[in-house]
């Protein structure tokens, strides 16, 4: 009788009623890749994936299997990468950032004389090139030729045509294989014509090293960039990218040099057109302060008696003020402006964002924020009320949507997810102002003509 019950117990059950296991969080069989011939030419197919042991045991079996799995799983990751011949990009490595192109000299002519000497032995001063506003001082890598579509939404270009790429561009390209990074010449940090293949390959471990913390990099920020630009989008520094702002003396507005206007008293008139408007007005609120809150007055619709029961103040996002990026508290600040994939993006100038996100690491913030926090990070954030067709049709799109909205990224030990925080006016949305029709069940059946008996 007991072994019925067991065999009960053990029968496998419907497949909707059975938990679903993660197999992620399970220890993989990598030896499904010595399969694999990464050193030859061949395109075999997709190998198979192994068994799994879900439960360790003391025996020398799986401690082979678990030995020629980490085997495999090493042999794979040790396949060189290869760059091909035409689609090679090489860049160099500038540990001082941006550097102007030497100027080249012009040769004068020479004015005829006795000694056969220029009348004019003192050269004319060259004009410095002066650093494009668009390079940015945290650019460290710089490329001579670029190719490929990645430069089209990525790096700043001087005058020499030079392609300078920031150090999160820089990594997830030689991460990905797009770009061979070379170490600098011991003569200075830029690389003369003809030393790319005179230099030193930069590694990957090397690579990480050097960038990793560079102009305010952060792996948290780099998990973030490179997540969303294996996506398709296109992302581009914020305002807001480093810790220590300054405000602007131009920006900076004191308000105390704002005098309010005088207010005079209303007269005699005034209060007898207060009293007017108090007995036949049935919008006015004057008198629900010593009466009922609907008042006094004639009420000839249920919008004159919803508005008012709106005694409480609501939000207006519309009226709250801009503030500077210097006003908020990081890590709740935006730091990367997205384009969409659909988005036409020019690097010279960059349209609106599609959206603006903060990052924030649960390593060093492990509070939710606060609501002065918040509010400073959407108000740093320009006006953008729903718009649109569908924004006019659908309220909650547009609740969802809010005049300011933020996308704060937390990033838990590289795992990423992402929160959208909106600066909603639910007091703009009078329900009892909807034009449609009525709505339910009920309504319907009472509107329904009776059958006929």
């Amino acid at each position: 009788m007991a072994d019925a019950d067991e065999d009960a117990i053990r029968a496998p059950e419907n497949a909707s009623t059975q938990p679903e296991v993660d197999l992620s969080d399970e220890t993989q069989d990598f030896r499904f890749l010595n399969h694999l011939n990464f050193f030859a030419d061949s395109s075999p197919g997709i190998p198979r994936r192994g068994e799994k042991d879900f439960e360790p045991n003391p025996t020398e079996l799986q401690a082979d299997v678990l030995s020629a799995s980490r085997g495999a799983m090493h042999n794979a990751l040790s396949y060189p990468r290869l760059h091909a011949p035409k689609a090679r990009v090489i860049a160099f490595y500038a540990p001082d950032g941006y550097v102007p192109p030497a100027p080249t000299e012009r040769a004068t002519p020479k004015a005829g004389g006795e000694d056969g000497k220029s009348s004019d032995s003192t050269p004319k001063p060259t004009r410095p090139l002066p650093n494009s506003a668009r390079i940015s001082p945290d650019a460290c890598v710089y490329v001579t030729n670029p190719k490929g579509q990645f430069f089209k939404t990525m790096g700043q270009a001087d005058s020499s045509g030079r392609v300078w790429l920031l150090p999160e561009e820089a990594l997830y390209l030689i991460e990905r294989g797009s770009l061979d990074i070379r170490w600098p010449s011991s003569s200075g940090s830029v690389a003369g014509p003809g030393e790319g293949d005179l230099s030193v390959p930069m590694s990957l471990q090397a690579a990480y090293a050097c960038f990793m913390g560079h102009g305010g990099l952060t792996l948290e920020r780099y998990s973030v960039y490179t997540g969303l630009r294996r996506l398709g989008y296109a992302l581009v520094r914020a305002p807001g990218w480093y810790d220590d702002i300054e405000k602007q003396d131009a920006e900076a507005s004191d308000a105390s040099d704002i005098t309010p206007p005088k207010l005079h008293g209303p007269g005699l008139a005034g209060i007898l057109g207060s009293l007017f408007n108090w007995i036949h007005d049935p919008r006015s609120t004057a008198s629900t302060a010593t009466g009922p809150i609907i008042g006094t007055g004639i009420h000839r619709h249920y919008m004159d008696v919803y508005r008012k029961l709106a005694i409480i103040p609501w939000y207006d996002p519309v009226t709250a003020p801009e503030r500077h990026t210097s006003d908020t508290t990081p890590p709740f600040r935006v730091v990367f402006h997205i384009y969409k994939p659909s988005t036409p993006f020019k690097k010279s100038t960059p349209p609106t964002p599609d959206f603006r996100i903060a990052v924030v690491s649960t390593r060093d913030q492990t509070t939710i924020p606060t609501m002065t926090q918040l509010g400073a990070m959407l108000e740093s954030t320009p006006l953008d009320p729903p718009r649109g067709e569908k924004m006019d049709r659908m309220m909650y799109m547009r609740l969802r949507h809010g005049y300011r909205n933020v996308v704060m990224a937390v990033v838990d030990q590289g795992v990423v997810s992402y929160l959208r925080i909106a600066d909603s006016a639910f007091g703009k949305e009078k329900l009892y102002e909807n034009k449609g029709g009525p709505q339910g069940h009920k309504r319907n059946r009472a509107n329904q003509k009776p059958r006929k008996r």
